[in-house]
């Protein structure tokens, strides 16, 4: 089996980037509740309240208890500054979600 060609390989990158950006919203809010279980765990594995966590991103402990429960979306800028408070990486906040769920692999010939 040959590898495949550098044509190939961009073809399908390319439909992978169009797949996600016409994600479906099961998959969105499936996503944000995921992330903000993790936020959750993280911040109480740091030993930290709501309000502390809020105090130290600049918004209000509701505001907090609504990320974690996926109520809200947190926009990059904020899950940056969560994951640096929280002394974790962003790549943390994802590791526990697959999108084979939601749409098969493909796979390039």
């Amino acid at each position: 089996m040959s590898a495949p060609s550098r044509s190939e390989t961009t073809e399908f990158l390319t439909q992978e980037l169009q797949d996600a950006a016409t994600s479906s919203p099961v998959f969105d809010r499936d996503l944000t509740v995921k992330i903000g279980k993790c936020i959750e765990v993280r911040r109480n594995f740091c030993g930290l309240s709501k309000q502390q966590l809020g105090a130290r991103l600049g918004i209000d402990s509701r505001e907090v208890e609504a990320y974690e429960q996926g109520k809200k979306r947190m926009s990059c800028g904020l899950l940056l500054e969560t994951a640096k408070q929280l002394r974790a990486s962003p790549r943390f906040f994802f590791q526990l979600f697959t999108i084979s769920k939601y749409r098969p692999h493909r796979r390039v010939r």
